[in-house]
């Protein structure tokens, strides 16, 4: 009858981890990190993907993986990750945060359905917003691109805003049937898909042009 018991218990404890779990699949891009008493929104987007008990992402230079579970309590990792170097120092800032943070997190919040927070000791934190599989949306582009890293290899980068009084961001992606033409701004409205299983250090988005809205 004990071990009856006992594994009635079990089954119920991993039923219960299983629903947990579930509740927080799905893709999400980060959009605020706490590390080292420092805050920052995020400006190069470092994803977050959970489906089961498995983790994944992009962390601002590289692509990682490793496992999640939630019971008895929150433990993430180990994270394995690609070597790429990173030669933005932002993207490296991020990609340390990100890491530490995640690594370190002892527990986790769902907010209002579409944020999960992590939280480690110190304050320490990540805010993640949960992303639909596809969206529509208005960039707005500079007319100047500006220097920006993907990896090892340097590139130029489009300056986004999502609104005309936002402040301009790097775009670390290529926009599909887009043809930019340096010095002249735009207001575009774009579709942004879900790619599936990315290759290392890409992105888990494509973009594709849906209207050239005006400059």
């Amino acid at each position: 009858m004990l071990n009856k018991s006992l594994m009635a218990t079990a089954l119920l404890a991993m039923a219960m981890s299983a629903q947990a779990r579930a509740l927080l699949d799905g893709d999400y891009i980060l959009s605020e990190w706490r590390h080292a008493g420092v805050t920052q929104r995020e400006t190069k987007k470092a994803t977050l993907s959970i489906i089961g008990d498995r983790v994944s992402g992009f962390s601002g230079c590289n692509r990682y993986s490793g496992s999640i579970s939630t019971l008895p309590k929150l433990k993430v990792g180990p994270l394995a990750s690609t070597r790429m170097a990173c030669l933005d120092d932002q993207a490296a800032q991020v990609e340390s945060a990100v890491l530490a943070v995640f690594e370190s997190a002892l527990r986790y919040r769902l907010q209002k359905g579409n944020r999960l927070v992590f939280l480690a000791a110190k304050g320490e934190r990540l805010i993640f917003v949960r992303q639909p599989d596809t969206i529509e949306q208005v960039l707005y582009i500079a007319p100047e691109t500006k220097s920006c890293s993907a990896g090892v290899a340097r590139m130029d980068c489009l300056q986004t805003r999502e609104s005309p009084t936002a402040e301009w961001t790097l775009f670390y992606n290529h926009i599909e049937g887009f043809d930019y033409v340096a010095g002249k701004g735009y207001k575009i409205k774009v579709r942004r898909e879900k790619v599936s299983n990315p290759p290392a250090d890409a992105s888990a988005f494509k973009y594709v042009l849906l209207e050239v809205l005006g400059d």
